[in-house]
């Protein structure tokens, strides 16, 4: 619980904001880890495994449902000191994650070669990428309680035992990955099918141990086994009703950015573009993981302060939350700038498309840096619970300002590469001063979530 808005509530922040940076740099390294391991069976299994990813996302945004609503009332309850109300949360979102991620594995399951399909997927591809799919949507249940179960203990505002737990089950998915893609005495060589196994195992595992540690109970949270029919369905809408719109935002952002994809290849440079664009969101997502940590930080903390009813102690947090993350991006842009030839060049062997990587890379540096502070700021919103207009700010800042611009600027006028770019830095932008106006706004002080 937050004591002051002074120079102590930095700390704070940083306390919470680092286990989560550290824990995100972990999930990260899986996919890496992943696509190593497979280099050595074909281009095909590399891109196999790099659609799948793109669904993989599409999976964990839809998980965001239930995990944003779940640090809200989660936060908001620490603060209260309403018990009642942080294991009701704990007990009936897990309840959520049986109810929606059944009917999600048995679709996922059933779709997965349409999906590849879909993507384009070559037959040598598909080969690889469907059994990989099957057995990755077969351990959603695994995925969804692992997310949760951490929104619940960032929610008290403890980063520290979700850190811990992805450190161990990172190290345990690696070297299953190993053993089913390469195979080791008894155990055959799987293939890209293996990696699917490794993680899913090693989830379930993670998230076994995430449920024994919660029905033991925490300091601030337990999860109280009660019968099934003992469902508090206002709770759970109460939960959908905080989560679907971040939710949904997230689908709705990487669905617009294969579209974006998409118009690049159609314009001159398209080839080159698709490369310099594909090297610019890869370092991106190393870029965008200060930002995800604060997030966290500032939906528990923020949470936790309205909770206690104090709302400017609520709104100076959201703020200087936001302030620090600008501090830390501006140095991540810097860096940016001043390596992108070098970064470029390490993974385009063309001089000239390596020359036109680096000015996407500067541009998409930019572009993080309002992009960073707007997931900050919806950490903040997410923590007062008025999460409603987020995806109304996704479908126009993206799909409106993004994809228009795109379409009239690069493929209208032919402004290559340059309308393209500034679309990028445009959208972003737009998001932020949106949602920055919404939380300054103050109307979050009237809600009740």
């Amino acid at each position: 619980m937050p004591e002051s808005a002074d120079g102590g509530s930095y700390r704070r922040i940083w306390a919470l904001a680092w286990p989560t940076l550290v824990y995100s740099v972990l999930e990260l390294s899986l996919g890496v880890a992943d696509f190593l391991m497979v280099r050595g069976l074909g281009s095909e299994a590399t891109a196999a495994i790099g659609l799948n990813r793109q669904i993989a996302f599409l999976l964990e945004s839809a998980a965001l449902a239930v995990a944003t609503g779940v640090i809200t009332l989660v936060s908001q309850g620490v603060g209260a000191e309403n018990r009642e109300q942080v294991d009701g949360a704990v007990r009936q979102s897990f309840r959520l994650v049986l109810l929606l991620g059944v009917p999600t594995t048995l679709v996922g399951y059933a779709a997965s070669r349409p999906l590849l399909v879909a993507l384009q997927a070559s037959p040598e591809t598909l080969a690889h990428g469907v059994p990989y799919l099957h057995i990755y949507f077969l351990g959603t249940l695994f995925l969804w309680t692992s997310l949760v179960a951490a929104a619940v203990f960032r929610g008290t505002g403890d980063t520290l035992t979700p850190l811990k737990l992805a450190a161990g089950v990172s190290v345990l998915n690696i070297g299953l990955n190993y053993v089913f893609v390469f195979g080791a005495g008894a155990i055959p060589a799987y293939g890209v099918a293996g990696a699917a196994i490794g993680t899913v195992a090693a989830r379930a595992i993670g998230s076994a141990v995430y449920v024994v540690l919660l029905v033991r109970g925490t300091p601030h949270a337990r999860l109280r086994p009660r019968p099934w029919m003992d469902v508090d369905w206002e709770l759970m809408r109460r939960i959908l009703r905080i989560g679907w719109s971040p939710a949904l935002a997230a689908i709705a952002r990487n669905g617009a950015r294969v579209v974006y994809l998409a118009l690049l290849g159609i314009v001159p440079l398209g080839a080159s573009l698709h490369a310099a664009a594909g090297v610019g969101l890869q370092v991106r997502l190393v870029s965008v993981l200060p930002a995800l940590a604060f997030q966290v930080a500032a939906a528990t903390l923020v949470g936790q302060a309205v909770g206690a009813r104090r709302y400017d102690l609520a709104q100076a947090i959201g703020q200087r939350t936001v302030l620090l993350l600008a501090l830390i991006m501006a140095g991540v842009v810097a860096v940016t700038f001043l390596l992108a030839e070098p970064l470029a060049a390490l993974f385009i062997v063309d001089p000239e498309v390596a020359a036109l990587g680096a000015t996407v890379l500067r541009w998409f540096a930019v572009a993080q840096f309002f992009s960073s502070l707007s997931i900050g700021t919806q950490g903040a919103l997410t923590g007062v619970g008025d999460t409603r207009p987020i995806f109304r700010y996704t479908i126009v800042t993206q799909w409106v300002v993004l994809l228009a611009m795109t379409l009239a600027l690069s493929v209208g006028l032919g402004w290559v590469p340059e309308g393209a770019l500034l679309a990028w830095v445009a959208a972003p932008v737009l998001q932020l001063a949106l949602m920055q106006r919404l939380f300054r706004s103050g109307r979050w002080r009237t809600l009740r979530v």
